[in-house]
């Protein structure tokens, strides 16, 4: 691309500070018009433009176009209330400008300009910054739950688990664990204990996500499933066991029926009293579904069964 048509971040921060009154409004923008009429703040006052502008400053090209139309934006406005340009404002930290050919433009002072906005009233961006610190003390506290669980005999493997597990649990890697694991717990109904309780750590969700909370299932799905039924007659509902089984045995699967339907109703019993102390109320639904499609499975065989005798 020609020099000509090269982002110049002195232009764009001239143009900002050149605005009379600089309008926010919310959802982004699009072909250069905020897609909201009403503007959520209004500044105006030259100290606080001044401000503003400091804020608003750029340092240089991201050298990509983010694919959504941005959070916020501002609409630069003269002395006489004519829109000099819109600039799109793209998850606090970068701005969308048509002056700029070779992508968005990263903000110099987003963490501020964020804080100010906040200040003024404008939250928007201040609460999804809240949001992903949330999330993260979150994350940080399923992966320490999900290390703490994991049996000892495999415990020291879990950064590798998390460097390898991304595209699913490594034959290799499920081969180091599971043979690591039978050393410490030759039993299978032990090392399906330990799994369970393994199971039971992290975010809890039924899908397998995040993947590394999958290496359990992965171990358990090795073992006998009579092991994993002889393991849970061993300990009372009490027993994380109990929870990694909920989590095992009623988590989505393409062949999910095959498992289900092997269940006793022994094992059911329990499971029904376990998820409705779940903190999460998905898994009672869950297990609803589950028992459902089990008991319709039972019935169609029992149907087969009838039919064969009468033939």
């Amino acid at each position: 691309m020609s020099d000509d048509y090269a982002f110049d971040a002195q232009v764009l921060n001239g143009l900002v500070r050149s605005a009379s009154v600089i309008r926010v409004h919310d959802r982004g923008a699009s072909a250069s018009q905020p897609r909201d009429v009403e503007p959520v703040l209004t500044i105006s006052e030259r100290a606080e433009l001044d401000d503003l502008a400091r804020l608003l400053e750029v340092s240089r090209s991201t050298g990509m176009y983010c694919m959504c139309l941005g959070d916020s934006a501002f609409e630069l406005l003269d002395h006489e209330g004519t829109a000099i340009d819109v600039l799109g404002w793209h998850h606090g930290s970068a701005l969308r400008w048509q002056g700029s050919p070779d992508g968005d433009v990263e903000l110099a002072h987003g963490p501020e300009l964020i804080a100010w906005m906040a200040a003024h009233g404008y939250t928007h961006h201040a609460d999804r910054v809240d949001r992903r610190e949330q999330q993260r003390r979150d994350q940080a506290r399923a992966l320490e739950s999900w290390t703490k669980a994991a049996p000892e005999a495999v415990r020291a493997e879990a950064p590798r688990i998390l460097a390898e597990a991304a595209s699913g649990l490594p034959e290799r890697l499920a081969d180091d664990l599971a043979r690591s694991l039978a050393e410490v717990h030759p039993g299978e109904p032990d090392q399906a204990v330990a799994l369970l309780r393994w199971r039971s750590g992290g975010t809890g969700r039924y899908s397998g996500y995040p993947v590394q909370e999958g290496a359990a299932t992965t171990l358990l799905e090795r073992l006998p499933l009579q092991a994993v039924f002889t393991a849970l007659a061993g300990v009372p509902a009490t027993d994380p066991a109990w929870s990694g089984a909920v989590r095992y045995l009623l988590a989505w699967r393409p062949e999910d029926i095959v498992l289900l339907r092997r269940i006793p109703e022994s094992v059911w019993s329990v499971l029904a009293q376990v998820v409705h102390d779940e903190a999460d109320s998905t898994w009672a639904d869950r297990y609803e579904t589950c028992h459902r499609q089990a008991e319709h499975a039972r019935a169609q065989r029992e149907r087969a069964r009838r039919r064969s005798r009468r033939g």
